[in-house]
């Protein structure tokens, strides 16, 4: 419990400072115009969840609006879109280009331990573990920039737990062309096993969890460009201590190159910078004790990426309703160049 408590104390200095070595390095830059929105849309497929196309309209209506008057994210991040109608959110939205996470029908051949061998032999009819991918991963990442490189991955048949193993989640990497920056900059989502949603005990659900954790570090170091800065945005599901301690103690070894131990996360840094008053910091505070919606930033080679705003366009409204389940905000990212070191 100590060690746990530990990791938290440090990641939390890490959310609230700057690496020395990165505040001495960039040379500061012009903002990017990079905005990106994570949303977990809550677009399960009946009949776990019925009536949600309207919700789906609306979402879309909204970033249309946003659109219209100049203000729209220019990346959103969606998760648990599984649906025909939440998938056409982006397309709906204005959106030019759009880029899908696994198929259902996309595998990864992973080598299985003992351990996982077992756990495998668990799996439980009951709970879905063992009726294969109903739908697909739910990923989606819509931009109004040019894509020039799609990676993605579902996590192996093994690393799942419940009724979350009815999905074929993975992960999705994208790099973009930024207008005016000589430097692309990669987005990446993903949706990591549930805890109490997928039916499951804790710990079983954990072993999942942590299984995933291992896939994506061997993903990102294996695919992601190391000279190109990187926003992970998506839904984590850190709902209690064991999960946060899991996750702290592998990210810093996911992106070789950089300094920092634990990513910068972009709700954390810019929350502070919202008026308190202001029903905006109270979604943001709720997604934050939530723990599931984050944006982790990672500093490439030759540049950085930088928080410096967030908005919260799917909060609550008046009534205290919500479209999703979810608050889904939007990160205003600067860009500052690296200088080469001697």
């Amino acid at each position: 419990m100590q060690r746990g408590l530990n990791i938290l104390a440090a990641t939390a200095l890490a959310f609230t400072s700057v690496n020395p070595a990165l505040a001495s390095n960039p040379a500061p830059a012009a903002p990017a115009p990079l905005s990106v929105l994570t949303y977990n849309v809550k677009g399960l497929p009946w009949p776990v969840a019925r009536g949600r196309t309207d919700a789906f309209r609306q979402i879309a209506a909204r970033l249309l609006t946003m659109r219209r008057e100049g203000r729209q994210p220019h990346v959103i991040v969606l998760q648990e879109a599984f649906t025909d109608a939440a998938k056409r959110i982006g397309q709906d939205a204005g959106y030019r280009y759009i880029v899908y996470g696994p198929s259902k029908a996309q595998l990864t051949q992973a080598r299985m331990t003992a351990e996982d061998q077992r756990f495998a032999e668990e799996a439980s009819w009951l709970k879905g573990e063992t009726e294969g991918k109903w739908a697909d991963s739910g990923l989606e990442i819509a931009s109004d920039y040019p894509v020039l490189n799609v990676q993605r991955a579902a996590f192996p048949g093994f690393a799942c737990a419940g009724f979350d193993c009815l999905a074929n989640k993975g992960v999705l990497l994208v790099t973009l062309k930024i207008p005016g920056e000589p430097t692309p900059f990669a987005i990446a989502t993903a949706h990591l096993n549930s805890r109490h949603s997928s039916g499951v005990s804790d710990g079983r659900s954990l072993y999942a969890y942590r299984r995933q954790l291992d896939f994506l570090r061997s993903f990102f170091i294996a695919r992601r460009d190391p000279a190109i800065p990187l926003v992970f945005a998506g839904d984590f599901n850190i709902s209690e201590l064991a999960r946060r301690t899991a996750l702290f103690e592998q990210i810093g070894r996911w992106w070789p190159g950089t300094e920092e131990r634990v990513p910068r996360d972009g709700l954390r840094t810019c929350l502070a910078r919202l008026s308190h008053n202001s029903r905006a910091f109270a979604d943001a505070t709720f997604a934050m004790r939530r723990a599931r919606d984050w944006q982790f930033i990672v500093p490439g080679r030759l540049a950085a990426i930088t928080a410096i705003g967030m908005t919260v366009p799917f909060g609550r409204d008046p009534t205290g309703a919500m479209l999703s389940d979810h608050v889904g905000y939007v990160i205003d990212y600067a860009a500052a160049r690296m200088k080469p070191t001697a």
